[in-house]
């Protein structure tokens, strides 16, 4: 297996973990981790492979200029998922997706500072 595929997976299964463990905590039902699951899957492994690409090309340099709009878009697809197959309405999808996003990218930078430093 390629390192590129591993750190893909690492930070995937980083992500689903926070992020469905919240939504179960938050709440209740099964359905919505299934929900997470799914916008997850959409948005997580596109990302990081974008981001890979930007760090392999042009440094490690460009990993916040490319992140932050990243996760920005990802914040907005995810919350109209959830705001399509939820119902929460708009508002309530972008808050929910951003807070979930923020808990994994932090849990990110907390495991990339304890692994390279």
């Amino acid at each position: 297996m390629s390192i590129l595929f591993l750190s893909i997976l690492l930070a995937f299964l980083l992500t689903v973990v926070i992020e469905c463990a919240v939504i179960l905590i938050i709440f209740r039902q099964k359905k919505y981790v299934y929900y997470c699951l799914l916008c997850n899957l959409l948005t997580n492994p596109a990302m990081n492979l974008l981001l890979s690409i930007f760090v392999s090309l042009f440094g490690v340099r460009t990993y916040y200029p490319v992140i932050i709009p990243a996760e920005i878009a990802v914040v907005f697809i995810e919350a109209a998922v959830y705001d399509y197959i939820c119902g929460f309405g708009m508002g309530k999808a972008i808050k929910l997706s951003a807070f979930l996003n923020a808990l994994s990218f932090a849990a990110g930078v907390l495991l990339n500072h304890v692994l390279y430093t």
